[in-house]
């Protein structure tokens, strides 16, 4: 199974509404539409869907290689509120070992402003990505 196909079967994602736009070779990029249930009680963006944004960029992009890739270690900082349009995560591999595997997103707001960042360690299993 590609890892396209993976992040297909992420039932929570696809509930919150993240779309996958690119994935491969240790990169990916993804997209939410504000919706009105995303917003918290002060009107902008809640900070759990910006992390669910980051982190399917993140799962996407680590098993994007063929192994089976899980979260070691994540970190997520909000630098801007957002309250309406899109959200795009684009994910980049910036370290690749045997067993371990880096990786920064940037989650940025329709006019391209950052409006947080996100870094992930990944553990690289042995196991393939599981055929579909």
């Amino acid at each position: 199974m590609a890892s396209d196909e993976l992040m297909a079967k992420d039932c929570f994602a696809r509930h919150v509404g993240v779309e996958l736009l690119e994935c491969g070779g240790g990169s990916a990029c993804v997209r939410l539409r504000i919706l009105p249930h995303h917003l918290n009680g002060l009107g902008i963006v809640q900070g759990g869907v910006v992390f669910t944004l980051a982190d399917f960029a993140f799962a996407a992009a680590s098993n994007s290689r063929g192994a089976v890739a899980v979260a070691l270690d994540t970190h997520l900082s909000f630098l801007k509120a957002a309250r309406d349009g899109t959200l795009t995560a684009r994910c980049r591999e910036v370290g690749l070992n045997r067993r371990t595997a880096f990786y920064a997103v940037d989650v940025t707001d329709d006019a391209g402003a950052l409006v947080a960042v996100f870094q992930g360690t990944a553990y690289r299993k042995t196991d393939a990505v599981p055929p579909a």
